[in-house]
């Protein structure tokens, strides 16, 4: 468990800005399977173009 928390605590701002990029890039973009699309979040909508 410790070693998890020095992991999060080492990586944990990188992944969130992965995070991020990847929302914003795909905020734009609809799911390709045709059953099946996620809702987003009403916050990501201030970075469509």
């Amino acid at each position: 468990m410790e070693k998890l928390k020095l992991l999060l605590a080492k990586y944990g701002k990188a992944v969130s800005a992965l995070a991020l990029m990847i929302g914003v890039a795909s905020v734009n973009s609809a799911c390709l399977a045709f059953y099946h699309q996620p809702k987003m979040p009403e916050a990501m909508n201030s970075y469509k173009k």
